[in-house]
């Protein structure tokens, strides 16, 4: 008999049905049970085994097929940016890593470069985005695009390629936007569109105060020009619009100034005065209206936005120009000198430098004020030689003195020795420091004093201004070599000088300088230096025909021995000679220099402190050149000199005198008739 199938129950692997009629049915699997009569049962568990079979083997069948397309799609692009992968409208499927990356700087640089254009009128203003803060983050949107396909879960990558099967993968270009070059370029159309609110404002002329209105201004509506940039940014195309604009309100109003004009016609109603000292100047309204400012505070608007000041920067230059000159002076130091001990002999003066900023300031405070009287600041500089601290020189002895004869000097020679002395006397070397002649007496010429004599120039004697002059700095040298100090330039004579040789003095104990140009590079000098940690001083004047030269300083505690003079070789007398002048008017023929013998002599000196300890030694020697007589003459003169006629030869020079003798040399008697000499000039 047959089963009707339906209101079947399921029961393990036996399905039961329910039959036309009750009856009692045996199962035909295990023991049976005894059911109601309307149930039947039919068997079932072969059929839904092989159908659970059938279906896990098409799942499998299918997830080998589609994970071996995955193989051979990721295979396929292994270094690439998989399929249908846009960014920023620009295909990057298919790309290399460096080939998508080249591709989105282009489509960037493409962005970037696009104009943005304004219009206004008959006006236009352009830009590149890129000028405006426009950049694109291009490694990001490799990133993003390389990504695709290469997710972390395989369940992602999955799902991920399956979306590329069904439709192209777009990625947005990440563009970011720097508002301060659009601000600043917001600016520049400002001032170009040339209309921004005028406040109104107070006018000035003399001690009159007027407001003058104010107007109200046109600049871009950067709220609005800002919004096109960057809905053109999402299309990633240029901008091309008009020029948005509002209308700006003036943010001081004529009426905002009625308190402001008040004040000012007070403070315009007196003159303030500066004072310095004794002095006074007095500044009118109108001097000082000029720097009258209006300030608006940015953050208000009204009669609390405005403020007015002085321009005190310009007001300062001003106040500089016009009361520096009377004001300013440098430090003057103290002159010298000894009387017993260290004296001013003129006083130091301080110096005085206005300080302009601050008196800006107190005038400012004084005008808006009560007008009280303003005292000028300055800053005081002491000198470096100051009266009041002599002590601190640390000047207490004297060291040295050296002194030389000039008797029988002619007019001119006398003068610039004088000169000279006058102007070396009260010279102050600082510690360490190094003496320069050249630079006690400055420059030799009339403008300072000197007059014209005869000098020794380059080997021969001639005339010129400061002849005489080496009469001062060979005493100098005395006193120098005298109180132990350390030489450092010395230049002895190339003739020997029979001034330098007066008073008991013997030879090899003169000094040279030169100033034959400008440049003091060229210039010979004597010099010494300093060697202790106080001030010395060099005091030198005339005295008849004696020129004196003391060296005073702290107590160095030397002591001085010299040797000499040492005389050497006696050199002979050279011929004759004859110079022709073409500057000499016709017809002249002169006796410039006579006959001299040369000689080599030298001084040892030692220098010994209070310890007896050796602080110097050294040799002084000098090589005094012969000459013969020389005759200069005119052109029309050559060969009547005498220096062409026949002479008797010199006769052999005496030997060198004995100890005896040079000791005598040394006591420095001066003879009773000292023959003639010339000028040296130096």
């Amino acid at each position: 008999m047959g089963t009707v199938r339906h209101q079947a129950l399921l029961t393990g692997v036996t399905r039961w049905t329910r039959p036309p009629a009750g009856r009692v049915i045996d199962a035909k699997t295990g023991p049976g049970v005894v059911l109601p009569p309307f149930f039947s049962r039919e068997r079932r568990a072969s059929n839904g085994r092989r159908l659970l079979t059938r279906a896990a083997i098409v799942a499998a069948v299918l997830m080998v097929v589609l994970s071996g397309a995955l193989l051979l799609v990721r295979e396929a692009h292994k270094g690439r940016v998989y399929p249908a992968v846009i960014a920023g409208g620009e295909a990057l499927g298919g790309l290399t890593a460096p080939e998508a990356k080249t591709a989105l700087g282009q489509r960037a640089a493409a962005l970037t470069s696009a104009p943005v254009r304004f219009t206004y009128n008959d006006r236009e203003w352009s830009a590149p985005l890129g000028d405006l803060g426009v950049t694109v983050d291009t490694d990001a949107a490799f990133a993003r695009a390389y990504e695709i396909g290469r997710e972390d879960g395989a369940l992602g990558r999955l799902q991920s390629t399956a979306q590329l099967a069904r439709e192209d993968q777009r990625i947005p270009l990440p563009v970011s936007l720097d508002h301060q070059p659009l601000t600043r370029w917001f600016d520049t159309i400002d001032r170009d569109l040339g209309m921004p609110p005028r406040e109104a404002a107070l006018a000035i002329d003399g001690t009159s105060v007027t407001i003058v209105p104010e107007t109200d201004g046109t600049i871009v509506n950067r709220v609005a020009a800002t919004a096109a940039l960057v809905e053109s940014l999402r299309g990633l195309g240029a901008v091309q619009a008009e020029l948005p604009t509002i209308s700006q309100p003036a943010a001081v109003r004529a009426a905002d100034l009625t308190a402001a004009r008040d004040q000012m016609a007070r403070a315009l109603s007196q003159s303030v005065q500066v004072t310095f000292g004794d002095a006074y100047w007095t500044l009118s309204p109108g001097d000082i209206g000029r720097f009258v400012k209006q300030r608006i505070d940015p953050g208000k608007r009204g009669a609390e936005a405005v403020s007015l000041t002085l321009d005190q920067e310009t007001m300062a230059g001003w106040l500089d120009e016009r009361l520096a000159p009377e004001i300013n002076r440098q430090p003057a130091d103290a002159v010298v000198g000894w009387n017993g001990g260290l004296v001013s002999v003129v006083e130091s003066v301080n110096g005085v430098e206005l300080n302009p900023t601050e008196l800006a300031q107190e005038i400012e405070a004084s005008f808006f004020g009560n007008h009280g009287s303003v005292a000028a600041p300055a800053t005081i500089t002491r000198p470096r030689i100051d009266s009041a601290n002599l002590d601190r020189l640390g000047i207490v002895t004297l060291l040295g003195t050296g002194t030389s004869n000039y008797a029988g000097s002619t007019d001119g020679r006398a003068t610039n020795v004088a000169v000279g002395a006058e102007r070396l006397n009260g010279t102050l070397v600082p510690p360490g420091g190094e003496y320069s002649f050249n630079n006690s007496i400055g420059v030799i010429n009339e403008e300072n004093g000197f007059v014209e004599a005869q000098v020794i120039d380059g080997e021969r004697i001639g005339q010129d201004i400061g002849g005489g002059i080496c009469q001062v700095s060979t005493t100098v040298f005395r006193a120098a070599y005298l109180a132990g100090m350390p030489i450092g330039e010395w230049w002895p004579h190339r003739y020997q000088i029979p001034f330098y040789e007066y008073d008991g003095w013997p030879p090899g104990l003169d000094a040279s300088i030169l100033q034959p140009t400008e440049d003091p590079s060229t210039w010979g000098d004597f010099k010494f230096s300093n060697p202790s940690d106080g001030w010395l001083l060099v005091e030198s004047w005339t005295n008849g025909v004696q020129v004196v030269v003391n060296i005073y300083g702290p107590d160095l505690g030397y002591a001085v021995d010299t040797t000499g003079p040492t005389i050497g070789e006696k050199l002979q007398i050279e011929p004759d000679l004859e110079i022709v002048d073409p500057e000499l008017d016709a017809g002249t023929i002169n006796h410039t220099e006579s006959p001299q013998e040369g000689l080599e002599v030298s001084h040892y000196r030692v220098v010994t402190d209070r310890n007896s300890n050796i602080v110097s030694e050294g040799n002084f020697y000098t090589k005094y050149y012969p000459r013969g007589n020389v005759w200069q003459v005119s052109p029309d003169m050559k060969g009547k000199s005498p220096a062409d006629e026949d002479r008797e030869l010199p006769k052999p020079l005496a030997p060198p005198p004995d100890e005896a003798a040079m000791d005598d040399a040394a006591a420095g008697e001066v003879p009773a008739e000292e023959p003639a000499v010339p000028d040296d000039g130096t």
